[in-house]
């Protein structure tokens, strides 16, 4: 190892920090409920970028820090916050005497700031928006451009400013030093209009480019401290770079710099997650150990694979070369189940260790009857690995995240998860630990979730001077009472 090996106080100074990470959350478990929904208002979505830390960023165009805000603004929902406000009997929590609020408004003004991206300390959030965010002003103005705000300080930093093409989805490592994102723009020369994937140091403001192919490069993931990045793209990366129509999936080494093909399958593979875990279940085999990328495929000729049937979710080792033997998750037996259709499973989404794997399913994997878009886990640690369903009701839209800790998952769905009301697609944070939500486990079990509540009930604003009402397609209306005074 280049240096020699890290100092004793180095050492320390790790097993320290991830005691504490390790005592946080089991504590966040023991005083979170099974279910919170984060968001009311307007419908929102889970964000495409990547997280860390004990918070759930969005965007919304809902007032929801009371601020007097109007257009889309990005916010973090603070779980310490929110369990510091709710406290369930448990192990105390060291909790201020005054809480923090449980959502942080990240940005203001104009600019449709979307796709927030934070770091495991909450103390920078990176986010796309209009070049006409934060007092922008010249040629930039009206293409999407990236920019880091430190919540510390309220800095705001513009890291592009392109006048030719749209920077978005960035996603910051654990500890916020780098920076992925996909741009249109040829921020570095290459080929105009057509979406590449950047790299950006935050320490040094180095910004290095990873593509430059005939055919899109997007949705990049970063590995947590930010060596390995996976990405999708159609281009003939590893050749001359035409666009072959098909999307495979690539990653990124920038201690060698070199692009690494994962799949070349007959037909399309999406949404890449790239992650670091240690020893896993051996029938995992090389995608057990070290970094993996996981995705979904429609593919039927991946290598180690039977394929199909409809798009199903693969994982792929990052350290045997180019187009390895990939293993395929799903379909996942269960004893006492054979379903006849097992629909089609998508967005996988890994925890920080990917000791478990979230994702998306439409068919009736348990045999329960359930049907639609829900939510599914599957525990990568166990042998033979173990698939649990999380949610039997509703519209789960990709995709989820599992960032904020090992058995956490946030979601927008439509599912009342927590029998209060719901309108629309909402952002939930299930906590399925032992002893919280109770997710179906075996053959014929469906997951104990509460009666649904009255989705009008979800959306009082808190208002006396409104009337409150729900429209599934657009979220929670209010109507202003005339000559109303509050």
């Amino acid at each position: 190892m280049r240096g020699g090996p890290p100092r004793p106080s180095v050492l320390l100074a790790t097993v320290l920090v991830v005691a504490l990470t390790v005592s946080a959350a089991q504590a966040l478990h023991q005083n979170s409920p099974g279910a919170i929904r984060v968001t009311p208002g307007v419908p929102v979505v889970d964000p495409p970028t990547q997280s860390w830390g004990f918070q759930v960023p969005f965007s919304s165009t809902e007032d929801l820090a009371r601020t007097g805000s109007s257009g889309r603004q990005v916010f973090v929902f603070g779980l310490f916050n929110y369990d510091c406000q709710h406290l369930l009997p448990g192990p105390g929590l060291a909790c201020p005497a005054t809480p923090a609020p449980i959502f942080t408004q990240v940005t203001s003004g104009p600019g449709n700031p979307d796709n927030p991206s934070i770091t495991a300390a909450g103390a920078v959030v990176a986010f796309d928006a209009d070049g006409a965010y934060a007092g922008g002003t010249g040629p930039g103005v009206g293409h999407r451009q990236i920019f880091l705000k430190d919540l510390t300080t309220s800095l705001i930093s513009r890291i592009t400013d392109a006048p030719d093409g749209d920077s978005v989805r960035p996603s910051l490592t654990y500890p916020g030093g780098v920076l992925v994102f996909e741009s249109t723009a040829p921020l570095l020369g290459g080929r105009s209009g057509i979406s590449q994937i950047f790299v950006y140091r935050v320490s040094t403001a180095t910004l290095t480019q990873v593509t430059n192919g005939a055919g899109p490069s997007t949705l990049p993931t970063i590995r947590k401290l930010g060596r390995i990045l996976a990405f999708e793209s159609t281009a003939d990366l590893l050749g001359d770079g035409h666009d072959t129509g098909v999307s495979q999936i690539f990653w990124y080494d920038r201690g060698s710099n070199l692009v690494h093909q994962l799949t070349h399958g007959d037909g399309p593979s999406h949404h890449p997650y790239v992650a670091m875990h240690a020893r896993l279940a051996p029938e995992l085999g090389r995608a057990g150990r070290g970094p993996a990328i996981f995705f979904d495929s429609s593919a039927h000729d991946l290598p180690g694979t039977s394929g199909g049937p409809g798009t199903q979710i693969y994982v792929g080792p990052t350290g045997v070369g180019d187009l390895p033997p990939i293993v395929q998750l799903m379909p996942h037996p269960v004893a006492g189940c054979s379903p006849s259709a097992p629909g089609d499973t998508s967005y996988p989404a890994p925890d920080p260790a990917a000791h478990h794997l979230a994702f998306l399913g439409t068919g009736d994997l348990l045999c329960n009857g359930t049907s639609g878009s829900r939510l599914f886990v599957i525990d990568l640690r166990a042998s033979p690995t173990a698939l649990l369903q999380i949610t039997g009701r509703g519209d789960v839209q990709g995709p989820v995240s599992a960032s904020v800790g090992f058995w956490f998952v946030s979601l927008s769905t439509t599912d009342d998860l927590t029998g209060t009301g719901v309108c629309g697609h909402q952002v939930h944070l299930v906590d399925y630990f032992a002893g919280r939500w109770q997710a179906a486990r075996s053959a014929g079990q469906v997951p104990n979730e509460p009666p649904p509540g009255n989705p009008a009930a979800s959306c009082d604003d808190g208002d006396p001077c409104t009337t409150d009402s729900c429209n599934t397609m657009t979220g929670c209306e209010h109507a202003p009472i005339t000559g109303c005074t509050p």
